[in-house]
């Protein structure tokens, strides 16, 4: 390797910033995860950075589309809403009128993407880590979780793909992923696993497979190895993530479909 060669392998293992890395994720994912795996920093911030904002434009875009939904639903009224006096009546239909205010439209949605976006991939990072190492890989933490970081890539065209739906159809994505396969009139169990399988999709998969070859290329371990320690991080993720939907559901008179991490 001449002199020349080796400047620019040090200069790419201590680069944090790969824009070309955004399209050859999807391309020449093998290469990307290889150059990680020899990479002296973490590298995990621009992928991250990019799915928030990807997130972000779909919360601004879509505002207007949960205004219209908002205002357009019906009001619920109790069940002894008959026998109240018409103007008892009359202040509980003025007082249930929806407020779609900013702050419930664009910025709760907006600190709430952002929230689910760093701490989805936090814990996917941690818990792929703590895996690998349980399973006798020898891979930095700064490596696996930038594999972490950049297997997020597809949830970046899922946001987007979502977006296009939600401009063509002009109303929001209802039961994602496989979660309108279940029936949740029975409550229980099968409210729980229409949340968590809401974030189950082709996407998903997609990033399983990236997440498989990167940590792969960082842990040394067997292919058989890491796609157990793999399917193991993603499950816990998923059950964490189906949690909050699960809970919410149960206080909303079974309404599937929560917090949106992964």
């Amino acid at each position: 390797m001449s002199n020349i060669e080796e400047i620019e392998v040090v200069e790419t293992s201590q680069k944090r910033w790969h824009w070309d890395w955004l399209w050859r994720i999807f391309l020449r994912p093998r290469q990307v995860f290889d150059q990680i795996a020899q990479t002296e920093v973490s590298t995990w911030l621009l992928p991250v950075l990019f799915l928030t904002v990807v997130s972000l434009v779909y919360v601004l875009v879509s505002g207007p589309t949960r205004t219209q939904e908002l205002l357009a639903k019906p009001i619920e009224p109790p069940p002894d809403f008959q026998y109240w006096d018409p103007a008892m009546q009359e202040e509980y239909m003025k007082n249930a009128q929806p407020n779609p205010s900013p702050a419930l439209i664009y910025v709760l949605p907006a600190v709430g993407a952002v929230v689910k976006v760093w701490l989805s991939w936090v814990i996917l990072a941690a818990l792929v880590h703590l895996a690998l190492t349980l399973a006798g890989g020898r891979g930095s933490r700064s490596a696996e979780f930038s594999v972490a970081g950049w297997s997020l890539m597809p949830l970046a065209v899922r946001e987007i793909v979502h977006l296009i739906a939600v401009l063509s159809a002009h109303q929001s994505i209802k039961n994602p992923g496989l979660s309108g396969f279940i029936q949740t009139e029975t409550g229980g169990g099968a409210v729980f696993l229409a949340s968590l399988l809401s974030f189950v999709d082709l996407y998903l998969v997609w990033q399983v497979v990236l997440l498989v070859l990167g940590a792969k290329r960082t842990s040394g371990l067997s292919t058989g190895k890491t796609l157990v320690s793999v399917l193991i991080a993603v499950i816990l993720l998923l059950v964490l993530q189906a949690l909050p939907g699960f809970i919410g559901a149960q206080l909303s008179g079974l309404q599937t479909g929560g917090f949106f991490l992964f």
